[in-house]
């Protein structure tokens, strides 16, 4: 068997000796493959069936039948991680307020050892087995160490939360413009199907003239020709709209059929570019808490030069070899630095050049709101003008379109000249739209810019510290 089984590779030449012994061993080598197949099988099987981790699950997404801006917002904001994120931020920020001011209350704490220790005096050496007791501090003074780190630490959390409306103002312009992603592409495949109707139009003349011996059958199939470009370009608007609205149920994990349209008062915005509030603009705020924090923390490496006063109070047993006492005290502790090799000099030099660049951060801040804003405001100046224009377009394309018809209908014109004029009037259509989503993008950013995107949108706060229900 053994010499069988080590010549099984070669008992597949065509003229290899079989015996029942050999044969039942394959048999058997067969039966135990597909064993261990079916054992893979059943086990992979198990695995698949087996629930996902939570941090593995797909994020859902709803469908419903309407989903207003306002709705798309608010569900953005609590689906949003940049906004969980900066909310922890903040959390984090209001935590760090809290210890430090825990410096002024008293510090409370109980120490205990086991084991031989030896005290040595005049009176001789007294061995100690064990010690047990509980000691307390009270900080006096510091000479502003404590307050310091306090007001830096409260403008530190200002920084954050003033970050937070922030985000929340990126989220909701994000969400907003690709809301007018998806209308826009609407739009579109409407202006498309209003086309293709009226080429089926011209359509059904043509084929009614050809009938009648009046032109050219190939009218008809020029026509027709038109005709299936235009159904090429609604399929490639559709597509992509269907991308559009992807994208916008990934942002607000709302699938929705119909949305309603945009709220005037985005149009209705004053738009100045000498007039713009920095001082209640969030992004601006967090990064003037963010050099007052600084500031704060030069006076802080300041004010390690200076001493610290603080009350020790304690009482501990001690367990000896021939009897217990105890041990009280009450101290007025004091503790001043000398010389630290030029440690505090680093320090102060250090939170000076973060003062620096803090206070640069502000004008940065400016500039970019200054930047967006002057952007969006040439731009929404020339899609009102586009806009004005192309409505001139489509007017005149119209007109020149009745013309047309009529005169095809009394053989002075061509199909050929009809089916340019109708091509005239759809692209003066879409050059109508394209101007009018431009300028809603441009009135998006620029409210974005200045913080005002959300108050038209009436997600408010009643005060400066409040945030919208989530």
């Amino acid at each position: 068997m053994f010499g069988k089984s080590f010549a099984l590779p070669v008992c597949f030449q065509r003229n290899c000796p079989t015996d029942q012994s050999y044969i039942g061993y394959q048999k058997a080598a067969v039966r135990l493959a597909l064993a261990i197949s079916l054992f893979a099988i059943d086990s992979m099987a198990s695995l698949s069936a087996a629930p996902l981790p939570k941090w593995a699950e797909s994020p859902k997404v709803e469908q419903v039948n309407s989903l207003p801006l306002r709705e798309a917002i608010l569900r953005s904001f609590g689906r949003s991680p940049a906004i969980e994120q900066a909310a922890a931020q903040a959390g984090i920020g209001k935590a760090q307020i809290d210890e430090a001011k825990s410096a002024w209350l008293p510090q409370v704490g109980l120490n205990g050892a086991a084991g031989q220790s030896k005290q040595t005096d005049s009176n001789g050496t007294l061995r100690n087995s064990a010690s047990y007791g509980i000691t307390l501090s009270q900080l006096v003074y510091d000479f502003g160490k404590t307050n310091n780190n306090i007001k830096q630490q409260q403008t530190l959390s200002a920084s954050y939360h003033y970050n937070l409306l922030n985000v929340m103002t990126e989220v909701g312009e994000k969400t907003t413009l690709a809301y007018l992603q998806v209308k826009r592409y609407q739009a579109l495949c409407s202006a498309v199907e209003t086309n293709i109707r009226s080429l089926d139009n011209v359509k059904s003349m043509a084929a009614l003239r050809a009938d009648a011996g009046l032109s050219s059958s190939s009218d008809v199939l020029q026509a027709e020709s038109r005709i299936a470009a235009m159904r090429a370009t609604l399929e490639q608007y559709k597509a992509e709209l269907e991308t559009a609205k992807s994208q916008l149920a990934v942002l607000t994990g709302i699938r929705a059929d119909i949305l309603p349209d945009f709220p005037e008062q985005l149009l209705e915005q004053p738009i100045s570019l000498n007039d713009i509030n920095y001082q209640n603009n969030p992004q601006v705020q967090s990064a003037q808490s963010q050099q007052n924090a600084a500031s704060y923390g030069v006076k802080n490496a300041q004010s390690q030069y200076w001493p610290t006063l603080s009350l020790q109070a304690g009482r501990t047993r001690y367990e000896t070899d021939n009897h217990a006492y105890w041990n009280d005290q009450m101290q007025l502790s004091v503790e001043a630095p000398i010389y630290q090799g030029g440690a505090t000099s680093a320090r102060i030099k250090q939170a000076e050049g973060a003062r620096r660049a803090a206070e640069s951060q502000v004008n940065q801040a400016k500039m970019d709101i200054n930047q967006r804003a002057a952007t969006a405001f040439a731009n929404w100046n020339g899609a009102r003008e586009r806009e004005e224009a192309g409505q001139q377009q489509f007017t005149s394309a119209v007109t020149a379109r009745d013309v047309y018809k009529n005169e095809y209908k009394l053989s002075k014109r061509s199909l050929n000249d009809l089916l340019t004029v109708e091509q005239d009037v759809h692209q003066a259509a879409v050059a109508q739209l394209s101007a009018d989503f431009d300028g809603w993008n441009s009135s998006v950013s620029y409210a974005a810019a200045v913080d005002n995107l959300l108050p038209l949108l009436d997600i408010v706060r009643k005060h400066q510290d409040d945030l919208p229900n989530l």
